[in-house]
């Protein structure tokens, strides 16, 4: 929505994943919260965030095998929230595209099950009106997608 106002706030980056992490934790693969290096507050609006994360861990857990690990840092003068599972991961021609609405890679999956598309192009527009950006790679630990949003220390 193009309308849409940010309200910065400095939140408390291990309460604030925590919270979020416990409403998404399903079942089929476990959340794990890298605790080392958060860091004590975060420049953000935490309502959009919330959004943001919840779609990563969504997307995430359903195509992860066992794991899902979630991380946020803070990198010189940005922080860097990251959610990477275990799963077959993203090609690397499909990596930007990913984030344009109504995208969905696997041809396979129908709405029922897969939803309309939207996750990640919230994801994206959620990390620009941060100033920042939304990145999809290979996870380097876990082997399957990562996803990161990226965005610069605010005030």
């Amino acid at each position: 929505h193009p309308d849409i106002s940010m309200h910065w706030q400095a939140v408390p980056a291990s309460d604030w994943l925590g919270q979020i992490i416990s409403k998404n934790q399903v079942e089929s693969a476990a959340v794990e919260l890298a605790s080392e290096n958060v860091p004590d507050k975060v420049g953000m609006d935490p309502r959009l965030m919330e959004l943001a994360l919840s779609n990563l861990l969504v997307n995430a857990t359903r195509y992860a095998k066992a794991v899902v690990h979630c991380s946020l840092s803070q990198e010189n003068d940005g922080y860097v929230l990251t959610v990477e599972d275990d799963g077959d991961g993203i090609p690397e021609t499909e990596r930007d595209s990913v984030f344009k609405a109504f995208t969905r890679i696997d041809d396979s999956r129908n709405r029922e099950t897969g939803g309309y598309g939207l996750g990640l192009a919230v994801v994206a527009r959620v990390a620009e009106l941060h100033g920042g950006e939304a990145l999809a790679e290979s996870s380097g630990a876990l082997g399957g997608a990562q996803f990161s949003i990226r965005w610069p220390v605010h005030g």
